[in-house]
């Protein structure tokens, strides 16, 4: 009866510490952020209308932190920012990954983007794409993330024929056209998962916010057991 309870204690405390063992581990999170250009964009930003569709201060505290990200960048943000793709390219910290060329919808009825018609169009967006970026950043991008997310099997065989992979995220930031810091961080955390991937976009006019949401998020999430990890 003695040993009986003894190794049923034991049992228990085994267990205990199994599962204890396993609620700290650590958990695997991606950030990644889309960088949006339109042609409409451009023309702003080139009349002087826009400062920039992008704000540098997040690439700072992405360093300060040294939280690696994925960017998916537009063949067009590409070419209008030429510069700062390229150091991102060159910085172990970040991947750069395919936004399309001009943002432009791969699906009807996708947020209100325009669409591409065809599959020659979805072909020579997607090439177009990854041959402006590579030929800016210096090497081939392997990732495509949909403007939208919108998107079927059959455009992602599309994507491949292109030689890249589909990123799809599991957690929707919702930081585009958001002012409401604490509304970002709440559904960040609340959707957050083991491997999860979040998308947030690189800041700019279009989502305003988005560095006051990581300030508050990456500590949050790092006292929740979550690592950080690169695409």
């Amino acid at each position: 009866m003695h040993l009986g309870f003894r190794s049923l204690v034991i049992a228990l405390g085994i267990a205990v510490l199994v599962a204890a063992a396993a609620f700290a581990a650590p958990r695997t999170i991606y950030l990644t952020f889309d960088a949006d250009m339109t042609p409409g964009m451009l023309k702003r930003l080139r009349a002087g209308e826009v400062a920039a569709w992008y704000d540098p201060a997040i690439i700072d505290f992405l360093h300060e932190r040294h939280v690696p990200a994925a960017v998916f960048v537009t063949g067009l943000f590409a070419e209008a920012y030429p510069d700062l793709v390229r150091r991102l390219a060159g910085d172990p910290l970040f991947t750069i990954g395919v936004h399309g060329y001009r943002h432009a919808a791969y699906e009807p009825g996708c947020y209100g983007l325009p669409a591409l018609a065809s599959d020659a169009e979805k072909r020579d967006d997607a090439a177009k794409a990854r041959a402006t970026i590579a030929g800016i950043a210096g090497r081939e991008p392997a990732l495509f993330r949909y403007p939208g997310l919108c998107h079927d099997a059959h455009d992602d065989g599309l994507v491949e024929q292109a030689g890249m992979r589909v990123d799809v995220p599991t957690v929707v930031a919702g930081d585009s056209f958001n002012r409401n810091v604490e509304a970002i961080a709440e559904q960040v955390l609340r959707q957050a998962k083991d491997g999860g991937t979040v998308i947030f976009h690189l800041g700019g006019p279009n989502a305003p916010v988005t560095l006051d949401a990581l300030k508050r998020l990456v500590p949050l999430l790092e006292k929740r057991g979550y690592v950080f990890a690169k695409k």
